[in-house]
């Protein structure tokens, strides 16, 4: 089995920055704040920013190396393929890990629409990076 390190590390940091665009004050900071109930000062004042960083990046990686694990099995090597995988993976194992999770804590949908949208975006991404640069 081959795979690409180089690309899968490339995806992770993808994957981690558009997180850090996803949940900025230009997108979804504010609507992401309201529907978990916290404030800015209170997401500050815990002092575990830099774990949380740390399990971020880490996250990153598993998930990048393991689309690229998917993409090396379904023989993918184009763009649109990839992103076929990245969006199959997303609906396969995001969104039907987060759903069942938000009905039966009764959370927010806005904050299941805003974590899917991430990281739907984020699988399609990585998929095409993937999906091209074997």
């Amino acid at each position: 089995m081959y795979i690409n390190y180089l690309a899968v590390v490339v995806c992770a940091v993808v994957y981690f920055m558009l997180g850090g665009l996803w949940y900025s004050k230009l997108l979804f900071a504010k609507p992401w704040m309201s529907a978990i109930g916290k404030t800015e000062e209170e997401l500050k004042g815990k002092g575990g920013a830099g774990l949380a960083y740390v399990v971020a990046i880490i996250s990153a990686l598993v998930t990048a190396f393991l689309l690229s694990v998917f993409i090396y099995f379904a023989g993918v090597d184009s763009l649109a393929s990839g992103t076929k995988i990245g969006f199959y993976a997303w609906l396969g194992f995001s969104v039907t890990t987060l759903t069942p999770v938000y009905f039966f804590e009764q959370r927010p949908k806005k904050l299941l629409v805003i974590y899917a949208g991430y990281t739907l975006v984020a699988f399609l991404i990585m998929g095409a990076i993937l999906g091209v640069w074997r």
